[in-house]
């Protein structure tokens, strides 16, 4: 991120439309009961904003993260500097390795695609959750993500109950991008270098094949190569 675009976002951070949403964000994380709720983490933008409130609100909170692997979604400077800024300021931090295009799904269908990955992605962390009668999810789904996520949000709010049990929260829903970069340069965060590469709007996530999650994809293209050219003849993607 150049100079020029963190004192942009820091001069947003001044603005009463952000501290407008900041304080309503506070107000919802506070709102929150820390001993069954937990943060889903990824180490990603958003998320940053989510686990860095939660436990300046809430210390205790855990904080759990799918650990796919570097480089396919960190590298190891990246995983480095994360825990150890988590480390160093107390958080209850907890990484689940798993291996992020190790599935054989014999599908070409998306949408069964996606959704037989995520069920094995967030298996680890699920029962985890169960086991700790962890019942809430805190997220940092944004609406501006996606049109997936508009509808989501849309239909469902910033809080609403999974129909198989539990619930989820989703602090900054109706943020937009320049509001989650002026959170993380007024509280000094880590950030992945992908934003840096791609700019502060790129998506680090590679679920599935959509084009809308293709922000990772273009970074291992352009910086891992032997690792894009493997998922391509493996068709990963």
């Amino acid at each position: 991120m150049t100079p020029l675009q963190i004192a942009s976002f820091k001069a947003h951070a001044r603005s009463p439309a952000y501290n407008r949403k900041l304080d309503q964000m506070i107000d919802l994380v506070t709102s929150i009961d820390p001993t069954t709720s937990y943060v889903s983490f990824s180490a990603g933008k958003d998320s940053a904003v989510i686990a860095h409130s939660c436990h300046k609100i809430h210390p205790d909170i855990p904080i759990l993260m799918i650990d796919p692997g570097c480089p396919t979604h960190w590298t190891e400077p990246e995983r480095e500097r994360w825990v150890d800024y988590a480390d160093k300021n107390g958080w209850n931090l907890r990484l689940f390795a798993w291996d992020k295009w190790g599935m054989s799904l014999d599908t070409d269908d998306i949408a069964e695609y996606q959704d037989r990955i995520h069920k094995d992605m967030f298996s680890q962390i699920n029962d985890h959750a169960a086991a700790n009668n962890l019942t809430t999810r805190i997220m940092g789904l944004r609406a501006s993500e996606s049109r997936n996520r508009r509808m989501l949000i849309g239909r469902r709010g910033n809080q609403y109950d999974y129909k198989s049990g539990g619930s989820a929260v989703l602090p900054v829903a109706n943020w937009q991008t320049m509001d989650i970069w002026a959170y993380i340069a007024t509280n000094v965060l880590p950030w992945l270098d992908i934003y840096d590469v791609l700019g502060p709007s790129a998506r680090n996530g590679l679920v599935g094949r959509s084009g809308e999650e293709y922000g990772r994809i273009e970074y291992l293209k352009h910086y891992f190569p032997d690792v894009w050219a493997w998922a391509k003849r493996n068709n990963i993607f």
